[in-house]
């Protein structure tokens, strides 16, 4: 498992989302940055 923080203009959203292809959740409790967890086999952002 691998997790991550990210600093992205174009993430502005607030909010969770799983995503099953990638195998990760991205968590933005703060619009434009991005909370990451990765499953094994998944992809990072």
């Amino acid at each position: 498992m691998k997790a991550g923080l990210l600093f992205r203009l174009a993430s502005f959203w607030v909010g969770a989302h799983w995503s099953p292809y990638n195998r990760r959740l991205c968590v933005n409790l703060v619009p434009c940055v991005t909370v990451w967890v990765m499953l094994p086999g998944g992809n990072a952002p």
